[in-house]
């Protein structure tokens, strides 16, 4: 395992229990035998940390001092001003190699003379004569004032999560103010307000980088538990099912990881509960007695995707269809859908494909929930499913949070904001839109925006703008379509804000933002409108 990744951390938990344990020495020397218990207590975290991060020398050392103070803390031992001394001595060797760690070197510090001492002392016999505290082959450059007076803080910082999160809103306001700014500056014919602009504006997201950067959190965070989780809902379950996980070094914003342990819970007990047969059934249907759960995830671009797969009986759509209809779909809106939308279906509150109700799930609550979490945290939800083989829940989710890369576009005498990140390519045309238009070696059919979130559209113009997107679909060959626009104005970096009840039923839209100048402007959902768009007989 890689752990340079968490060095940072166990540099800063290691030095605050070196603090602890100066601390703890000093007023166990003035007589204050209550500190025992707390000495042991830093020992004991610092043996484990070192073990975990494979600083042996740490670690061994840590442990002999721990074996010291159980000695005095079960009062087989008393404390004498050697032991103390010894401690003091120990304590600045510990700091030594946790400077070494700090500074990338080799752990080479002979603590051979230290470990002979300890065990002396633990075991009530004179310990050896002291010998030098470090060899002299080993550079080392001693303390001001010697026996480690040395004044330094970490150069890490325990911050609360809120005050990010303060100034991410903050940022959010700079990018606003930002663009009235730059619209000022377009009207301007000042230079010295153009490159003002500008400066301001890199100044800007280099703040919005750093915090951002500073909020990403790796996703081993929010599965640590997840074994735990499986274990205790399948031994209820009386199932034997294994968890697999990859991909977990993959970073998300906290607030994002945040959102997401409800709705991995959920798919979890779903897929134990009502994926994974019996170790019988799975016997007799020619599977290994114990079940599979894979959590997978991998970065796209700028989002990341992911999976919970398990190699149970499977979901079938055409019961989901029928469930649909018994609780009062239309049915030959249903009978329309293709598989893919069907299998959504397990999203209605309500709905649910389990023949039986269990301790944890079957009464058609969770997927719902997943599936609104999901798409409130910007992102997609997909399901995919093969009878008698398994089903894998799909979650395609921003990485980051708030700000977003867009371009300002027209549609119906209304201006909405496109994720950049969305877009193939924007193409102008002379004279009115085509019904289909060649790109990338595809023919690539246009629709219009308008129409298809529910606006009138506008009178055909000298010129038409057509925004290419690149649709989802099964299978690797890609595929595209041309959403028409009246118009498209500046690329922007807008602060988002998510949709409140009961704005938040809008279709269409993911978030909001506030313009320069007052104007609420909607960002658009381009998967939800992809969809409609694919499910047109036409296309």
């Amino acid at each position: 395992m890689d752990t340079s990744k968490y060095k940072a951390l166990y540099l800063q938990e290691t030095n605050s229990h070196l603090s602890g344990i100066e601390a703890g020495l000093l007023d166990l020397e003035k007589g204050s035998v209550s500190e025992v218990d707390n000495l042991f207590r830093h020992y004991h975290s610092i043996k484990g940390m070192s073990a975990s991060m494979g600083y042996e020398p740490l670690m061994v050392l840590a442990h002999e001092e721990e074996g010291l103070l159980e000695k005095i803390r079960s009062k087989s031992l008393e404390t004498t001003p050697e032991i103390i001394g010894t401690l003091f001595e120990c304590l600045d060797a510990l700091k030594r190699l946790a400077a070494k760690v700090e500074a990338d070197e080799p752990l080479d510090i002979d603590i051979s003379a230290f470990l002979t001492r300890l065990k002396a002392l633990s075991e009530g016999k004179p310990s050896p004569a002291p010998k030098p505290v470090f060899e002299p082959t080993v550079a080392v450059q001693p303390a001001a004032g010697g026996g480690g007076a040395e004044l330094k803080i970490s150069n890490v910082m325990k911050v609360e999560g809120r005050v990010f999160d303060e100034l991410l809103t903050t940022v959010g306001d700079l990018f606003m103010a930002l663009s009235s700014f730059k619209e000022l500056s377009q009207r301007s014919r000042s230079i010295e307000l153009k490159d003002g602009v500008h400066l301001l504006g890199k100044s800007v997201n280099t703040l919005h980088q750093n915090i951002l950067s500073a909020r990403m959190l790796p996703i081993r965070d929010l599965t640590e538990t997840l074994p735990r989780i499986v274990r205790d809902i399948a031994n209820r379950a009386g199932k034997v099912v294994d968890l697999k996980i990859e991909g977990a070094e993959i970073s998300l914003d906290r607030s994002i990881l945040e959102d997401l342990g409800s709705p991995l819970v959920h798919i979890i007990r779903n897929a134990v509960d009502h994926g994974i047969e019996t170790p019988n059934e799975r016997e007799s249907a020619g599977k290994p007695r114990s079940g599979t759960i894979t959590f997978r995830a991998h970065a796209r671009k700028d989002r990341a995707v992911i999976e919970v797969s398990d190699d149970g009986r499977g979901i079938d759509s055409e019961k989901i269809r029928m469930k649909a209809v018994e609780k009062g779909a239309d049915p030959r809106r249903v009978a329309a859908m293709t598989r893919k939308e069907a299998l959504l279906l397990v999203c209605l509150p309500g709905l649910t494909s389990a023949e039986t109700v269990t301790e944890t799930s079957g009464r058609g609550v969770g997927m719902d929930i997943v599936k609104a979490v999901v798409e409130g945290l910007g992102g997609a939800l997909e399901i995919e499913t093969e009878p008698g083989k398994g089903t894998t829940i799909r979650m395609e989710l921003p990485r980051t949070t708030s700000i977003v890369k867009t371009l300002l576009v027209t549609a119906g005498s209304e201006q909405f904001l496109f994720p950049i990140t969305k877009i193939e390519k924007v193409i102008e045309r002379g004279g009115e839109a085509p019904s289909s238009i060649e790109y990338a070696g595809h023919e690539v059919p246009v629709v219009d925006l308008a129409s298809i979130i529910g606006l009138p559209g506008s009178e055909a113009g000298p010129s038409s703008t057509i925004v290419i997107v690149e649709k989802e679909q099964e299978g690797e060959e890609r595929g595209f379509i041309g959403l028409k626009v009246d118009d498209f104005g500046v690329e922007l970096d807008a602060y988002i804000k998510p949709l409140l009840p009961p704005m938040s039923r809008l279709w269409g839209v993911a978030g909001i933002t506030i313009m320069g100048d007052g104007r609420p402007v909607f960002l658009l959902d381009i998967p939800q409108i992809l969809s409609r768009v694919s499910s047109r007989p036409s296309l």
